[in-house]
């Protein structure tokens, strides 16, 4: 599929519901022609029903400040996610925006379920996906991880919107921390990969056939064998590679 009828993508560091996602959010505003805003907290529900609805609110007052009534979609696992009614209204959506938690849950949650059709439908039809931190499940594409000791690996890291850009979420604060999984991670990428480090409370956006940094601090891409290249606020990435869908 043409990357030019894919809809916005956005891969955050952190801040989502935030100022710091201010100038993000009010340039995707002008993308909703007249469809909702969606909130999706199935990142964090393995941290229960009050975390989930943490986000949820924190989202709705994020939006009630543009004027935008946001609405949010519980959706807890697989089994909520195959619930037709959850994924008409991801289906009609102009705006979806994923929160925090555990990526690899998250994309287990909507792996091959009706939510997940219905969010390629809506992104296809123009409509943005932003996530941040773990609600990157449905934008980085899988990392294949080996089951240990003789078990079946649980499911898919990532669904791959944004494929084949891979995003690490906090990077300010994560390179520093752990450098051997950065190096590990470069080393496994695919041949056509891209890694992106995303410091928090900044983004990359895909939008109009190109790849903007918006946020206040840097980006950095990574491939095998090149040093990284770093990038802020305003500038335009093009050592990325656009969105790859079949069909």
């Amino acid at each position: 599929m043409a990357a030019q009828s894919i809809g916005p993508l956005v891969l955050a560091g952190s801040g989502e519901y935030t100022d710091t996602m201010d100038l993000v959010d009010c340039y995707l505003l002008d993308f909703l022609a007249g469809r909702p805003v969606v909130l999706i907290a199935t990142a964090c529900a393995i941290e229960g029903d009050e975390r989930m609805t943490w986000w949820e609110q924190l989202g709705v007052r994020h939006f009630r400040k543009f004027g935008v009534e946001a609405v949010p979609v519980r959706i807890r696992n697989q089994e909520e996610a195959n619930i037709e009614e959850h994924a008409e209204v991801i289906a009609s959506a102009g705006f979806v925006w994923f929160s925090g938690g555990s990526a690899a849950y998250l994309a287990r949650s909507f792996d091959g379920t009706p939510a997940w059709q219905a969010l390629q439908d809506a992104n296809r039809s123009g409509a943005a996906v932003a996530g941040a931190s773990g609600g990157l499940g449905v934008l980085n594409p899988h990392v294949h991880q080996p089951g240990t000791d003789g078990q079946v690996p649980l499911g898919p890291t990532g669904l791959g919107l944004a494929a084949p850009i891979r995003a690490m979420s906090h990077f300010d604060r994560f390179a520093e921390r752990r450098p051997e999984m950065l190096q590990r991670a470069v080393e496994n990428l695919t041949p056509g990969q891209k890694l992106v480090g995303v410091d928090e409370d900044t983004a990359i956006v895909w939008s109009e056939g190109a790849w903007l940094v918006m946020g206040h601090k840097r980006v950095q891409v990574f491939e095998k064998g090149a040093g990284p290249v770093l990038y802020r606020h305003g500038d335009v990435i093009d050592t990325l590679p656009p969105p790859e869908r079949a069909g």
